[in-house]
């Protein structure tokens, strides 16, 4: 798949994207209480961008310039934008 595919709603989306953008990350408490941290990062392949949400321990592990490669995540649309993000069911891999 690639990023200029994606729609809002999708399911089971594998892309591989490099990062040419991540914001600072900032902190967020959910309805059940849990808090955590969340960053925005944008991705581009041959047809285009797409933001990323990384979660937590993800928001370390990737930087400006890394490949990295989303395996069964999902979109959603956020602020008239369209995100993916590996979720709880997903992946997010960062290649060497």
């Amino acid at each position: 798949m690639k990023a200029s595919d994606v729609k809002p709603e999708m399911q089971h989306i594998d892309l591989d994207l490099k990062i040419v953008e991540i914001e600072e990350p900032r902190e967020f408490t959910s309805r059940t209480g849990r808090t955590g941290r969340v960053a925005t990062a944008v991705g581009e392949d041959d047809s285009g961008r797409i933001k990323i949400s990384l979660w937590d321990k993800d928001i370390d592990r990737v930087k400006v310039g890394s490949v990295v490669r989303i395996r069964n995540g999902y979109a959603r649309l956020f602020r008239d934008e369209v995100y993916i993000s590996a979720g709880m069911y997903g992946r997010l891999e960062v290649a060497e």
